[in-house]
């Protein structure tokens, strides 16, 4: 019972997938979790991720159901045309239905993970092709320096979690709760501000720092990172508590989740590093 208490400590240091994971109480010896079986979950989601991204590619250069050009012009000078189609506009939009509304279905009604997983995996790579492609000269490179690096931290974070060079301390717990709960409530301030017409304009100008940017994209990168560490912690100790196999899905989907939100933090960083590299 002492491993249970200490799975459920550090619950709000984790994405709402893997806090909703640490939650199980359904311990038992027979048919439980294994690591074998989480990382073949998790290759999965990430696979699907790799064919949402090959259909954007596919449909992209091969027109296939594009339907009707309704821009095909530059956006800006000596850039190449860029081209877009009103078929594939709808499918963007339900694209980004799909990576919207599948995480919360994931969180409150855990059975359709399997399916809202992949459904989501599935969005985002196709999200993210059709943005490379579409604006192959503004994204392509960024996209693809982003994936790079989130791999690298990654599997260098996996690595040293896993030979035990990193611990997840309590200490450590309780910083990544400190940082997420600054990240959440400062996000919270400035959005607020944004919609203030007094405080507006200020938000505006520090949104336009460089520096202040991309410190604070940075910032997210770091949260992110911490993110993976509390994730690796809480699905090993799920492994040795003996959580049922059918949780497999469920550690598989919220590692992958943390994976992409990462990626996004990544690509953040990385677009805003090279616009100010641009712009100098």
């Amino acid at each position: 019972m002492s491993s249970n208490a200490k799975a459920s400590s550090h619950l709000l240091a984790q994405n709402p997938v893997i806090r909703k994971l640490a939650k199980i109480k359904e311990y038992g010896s027979e048919n439980a979790c294994t690591y074998k079986g989480i990382t073949a979950k998790l290759v999965f989601f990430l696979l699907v991720t790799a064919a949402g991204v090959g259909l954007a590619v596919f449909m992209k250069f091969t027109g296939v159901f594009a339907g009707e050009m309704i821009f095909d012009q530059p956006l800006y000078e000596d850039g190449a045309p860029v081209l877009i189609y009103a078929n594939e506009m709808l499918y963007v939009l339900i694209a980004g239905i799909i990576s919207i509304i599948t995480p919360l279905l994931a969180v409150f009604i855990k059975p359709t993970i399997p399916v809202t997983g992949t459904l989501f995996c599935a969005a985002i790579g196709y999200l993210l092709a059709w943005l490379a492609t579409t604006f192959a000269d503004q994204y392509l490179a960024p996209v693809l320096l982003a994936l790079v690096i989130t791999l690298i931290i990654v599997f260098t974070m996996g690595f040293l979690y896993g030979m035990g060079i990193i611990k997840v301390t309590s200490k450590v717990k309780t910083f990544i709760i400190t940082a997420m709960i600054t990240v959440c409530v400062g996000s919270l301030l400035v959005f607020i501000g944004s919609l203030i017409p007094f405080t507006s304009g200020i938000v505006a100008q520090l949104a336009a720092n460089p520096v202040l940017s991309i410190g604070g994209s940075a910032i997210m990168v770091v949260v992110g990172t911490l993110f993976l560490l509390v994730d690796f912690d809480t699905i090993r100790e799920c492994v040795e508590n003996g959580l049922p196999k059918k949780y497999e899905w469920y550690a598989a989907y919220g590692l992958a989740f943390s994976v992409i939100w990462l990626y996004f933090k990544v690509l953040d960083l990385v677009l805003k590093i090279m616009g100010k590299s641009r712009s100098n």
